[in-house]
């Protein structure tokens, strides 16, 4: 067909503009419905980095730190030198501690003494704190550190030990100028006063430490499912739901009940079935796939309190514990034939302080 006149003929530019507009419209409702579900997606992810941000810093404790002794001092004429200073007889002096009731995870915000800084003993050897307190329960039953275990980590040899300290263990307390159980540090001053007093006590160089309590500790057990312990006759009394001895798996309830046994034997083995719980968790750990092991640990964090970073508790220092069987060493303080038993008035252990100091510092740093 032939147009006779430009004023027929089409205007290919109007034309071509009009399908170029609708081209862009189309092209801008493809943008805006691949750019919503992006923003939605970031608004979401905000959020849950803000949980985590939360949850983490729930978790974790903002510890402050002193240079020295002399810092925790209230009155500036006791003398803050590193030496053990007895300037009262251990059975003259004042055994009791604070009661506050009983210790939860949320005392360790409210009371929680600065640390004292040491430098490391050995730069390949790390030692961590691990505290557990006798609250969770609701019972008036006190407000010191039930079960104290000090996890040393040889980053060189890339080994680990287990060292036990008894609660009863007649320590110094510097800040106090006074003697006490071992085990009244946590209700003086919270982890921080604990670390300091083991630390004094025993020279080390302890920075670092984890804290649960006993509802924590159950709940710990259950995020692993459960641990697997074989139990004794004498034991198996002592667990709700078992009648005799054999292997079983243990639930955070029965795991308590087990650890906490102490009228059957000895602290002594009190300690050792403490120990063997921290084993059986490893060994829990091992046999299941990473991604189990990765979301236990991270549902476990919330059961804990400490000044370590999140990140360190579960990535380098959970990957090494996966490492860690029964072939650990381990030792309890005091040592056989390092101290004497004072069973008049108040219970306690009195330590030979110079040689089970050189024993220890063997046992940590001897192989190093």
């Amino acid at each position: 067909m032939k147009y006779k006149n430009t004023a027929e003929t089409p205007d290919l530019t109007a034309a071509l503009a009009a399908q170029i507009t609708k081209r862009h419209k189309r092209v801008k409702y493809l943008w805006l419905i691949a750019v919503i579900p992006g923003i939605l997606i970031l608004f979401a992810g905000s959020i849950y980095g803000y949980y985590i941000y939360r949850y983490y810093n729930e978790i974790a404790v903002k510890q402050s730190y002193v240079d020295s002794w002399g810092d925790l001092f209230p009155d500036t004429t006791v003398p803050a030198d590193s030496g053990a200073i007895v300037t009262a007889d251990p059975e003259t002096a004042d055994t009791e501690a604070a009661e506050a009731g009983p210790a939860t995870l949320q005392d360790v915000d409210g009371k929680n003494d600065p640390i004292v800084k040491i430098a490391p003993i050995d730069a390949n050897v790390e030692n961590i704190l691990l505290i557990g307190i006798d609250g969770g329960d609701g019972l008036n039953i006190g407000h010191r550190s039930d079960t104290m275990c000090i996890v040393s980590i040889n980053k060189a040899l890339n080994t680990v030990k287990l060292i036990s300290v008894m609660r009863d263990i007649w320590a110094y307390f510097p800040d106090k100028d006074a003697w006490n159980k071992i085990n009244a540090a946590y209700a003086f001053g919270g982890p921080g006063q604990t670390v300091n007093i083991v630390n004094y006590n025993f020279g080390l160089d302890i920075q670092k430490y984890v804290v649960t309590d006993f509802e924590g500790f159950r709940n710990i057990i259950n995020t692993f499912g459960g641990v697997t312990i074989k139990v004794t006759d004498e034991e198996a009394t002592q667990i709700s739901g078992i009648t005799s001895g054999g292997t079983y798996l243990l639930d955070g309830e029965q795991t308590l009940a087990y650890a906490r046994i102490r009228n059957i034997d000895t602290d002594f083995a009190r300690v050792l079935r403490q120990r063997t719980v921290l084993l059986s968790i490893f060994s829990t750990l091992r046999g299941q796939s990473r991604i189990n092991q990765l979301r236990a640990a991270n549902d476990s964090i919330a059961f804990m309190r400490s000044n370590i970073d999140t990140s360190e508790i579960t990535g380098s220092l959970f990957n090494l514990a996966l490492q860690v069987d029964s072939s650990i060493e381990q030792c309890t303080l005091p040592e056989s034939g390092m101290y004497t038993i004072h069973d008049s008035g108040t219970w306690y252990m009195k330590v030979d302080w110079k040689d089970q100091i050189a024993s220890l510092h063997d046992f940590i740093y001897g192989d190093t």
